[in-house]
């Protein structure tokens, strides 16, 4: 980017950790003033280097200082032979002279923070994002260790066969999930990326570490009511198409306990009014289940999307039954085209979508990130109270953000009958109550606009 400064030097900011041995204390990660500042535009690159071992993965967030223009955008950086990484972002939807926060967390720790500004893009501002050396997965022995909340990285040998079936898991542990992997550039191996903190949710779970190898889920992974629990799991590969039969080969997924991953899922007992969670993640064409914590306020207001993202929509909600939480489900089959969007997933809760917020859709809704915007009461303010991210990830085989192919196998995935993103069947003029108690009543106008 032609608006770099290259006259600072690199700032240089190690984890202050109390109570933890000397390995976790000696790491550290530095960011790349070259690669600063920032810019309101597409690809914006943030590069630097740490301490931590090649192949882990860090995470660097930005999120705004501006309560006038709010956001919050994260992203993985995986970390190189070298030590470099390089996380992109695309930063076309917030406003140039916005502050934020640039952090660099791993393991719970932050690595790295300091104070920026977003400068307006003049000319071309996209940058190139660094061909990095893709680190080699050490032997494991069979057994792959990972703490509760990171991504664990399987490899899997494929001898003389193109596709094998990964499974993982079984009833003893009460969680299974089954892949079929294909080898697409002919070395042998696949190496299976198992993320842990989205493991029983929406989320994306497997994923695969090369970009020429693809995966596709055959046997949707079991759901789950928090966090994966510290076990370890067993995961077998049949070499064809089935699991029938003796696997071919077997390992083990060693889980360790994190103290810090439990809280990430756990309500406090004295919780603040704001999203459970500051990211949420789903697919296209699945259903996003965002949490809100109206602790003491009788009602608040979600808004999510808005004019950059080409959707968007605002919803009030109320709790019910006295937990203190609303747990909304948005349908993004059904986002932007006659149907419901936004249920509870309690039926004693309410949600109720403020008339013609909805932006009407010629297509199904991008796969992109839509900020989340919680306001305390009843409407959108200007005084907004959190911020968020949905981050909706491509399906169908198309490629994610992380460069590799998943694809997930047709059939229902929300432990019914129904599948995943389905509108509710319903003919003209009658009336029908969605989960959650959302009235639609379809023939009379549900509203929806075009984004002006």
């Amino acid at each position: 980017m032609t608006t770099r400064s290259l006259a600072l030097v690199c700032l240089l900011l190690s984890a202050t950790v109390v109570g933890i041995g000397p390995a976790l204390a000696d790491q550290s990660a530095t960011v790349d003033d070259g690669s600063l500042p920032l810019a309101s535009a597409e690809q914006q690159v943030v590069t630097g280097e740490t301490s931590i071992a090649p192949g882990t993965e860090l995470t660097v967030r930005l999120r705004s200082n501006d309560a006038a223009a709010p956001f919050l955008h994260q992203q993985t950086a995986r970390v190189a032979d070298d030590g470099s990484f390089a996380a992109v972002f695309d930063l076309s939807n917030v406003a140039p002279n916005t502050s934020y926060e640039l952090t660099i967390h791993y393991d719970g720790q932050t690595l790295a923070e300091r104070t920026e500004t977003l400068v307006a893009c003049d000319g071309d501002c996209t940058d190139t994002v660094p061909e990095t050396p893709t680190p080699t997965p050490a032997p494991n022995d069979g057994v792959v260790q990972v703490t509760q909340g990171e991504v664990a990285e399987i490899p899997v040998a494929i001898d003389g066969t193109e596709t094998a079936v990964f499974s993982l898991g079984g009833d003893d542990v009460n969680y299974l999930v089954n892949a079929s992997l294909i080898d697409g550039d002919g070395d042998g191996t696949v190496t299976v990326r198992f993320d842990t903190a989205n493991a029983g949710t929406d989320g994306e779970t497997l994923s695969v570490a090369d970009a020429s190898d693809s995966l596709m889920v055959t046997r949707e992974e079991t759901e789950l009511p928090s966090t994966l629990d510290p076990a370890s799991y067993e995961y077998r590969v049949f070499y064809g198409d089935g699991t029938d039969g003796r696997a071919d080969d077997v390992g083990t997924l060693l889980v360790e306990a994190n103290d810090t991953a439990e809280e990430q899922f756990a309500v406090d007992d004295g919780p603040e009014f704001g999203f459970e969670r500051s990211v949420y993640t789903t697919r296209q064409g699945g259903t996003a289940r965002l949490t809100v914590v109206l602790a003491d306020a009788e009602a608040g207001t979600v808004s999510i999307g808005g004019r950059e993202s080409g959707y968007e929509i605002n919803a009030t909600v109320r709790d019910g039954d006295g937990d203190g939480t609303v747990t909304l489900l948005f349908d993004t089959a059904a986002a932007g085209r006659d149907g419901t969007t936004l249920t509870a997933a309690a039926e004693t809760d309410s949600v109720t979508v403020e008339s013609g917020s909805e932006v009407t859709l010629d297509t199904r809704l991008d796969a992109t990130e839509y900020d989340l915007t919680l306001y305390r009461g009843d409407g959108a303010t200007d005084d907004a109270a959190d911020i968020g991210t949905l981050s909706v990830q491509a399906s169908n085989g198309t490629t994610n953000d992380r460069g590799s192919t998943a694809t997930v196998a047709d059939g229902p995935t929300n432990g019914d009958d129904t599948e995943s993103g389905s509108g509710i069947p319903l003919e003209p003029g009658s009336l029908a109550l969605g989960a959650g108690g959302l009235v639609a009543i379809v023939g009379l106008g549900i509203i929806l606009r075009p984004l002006l």
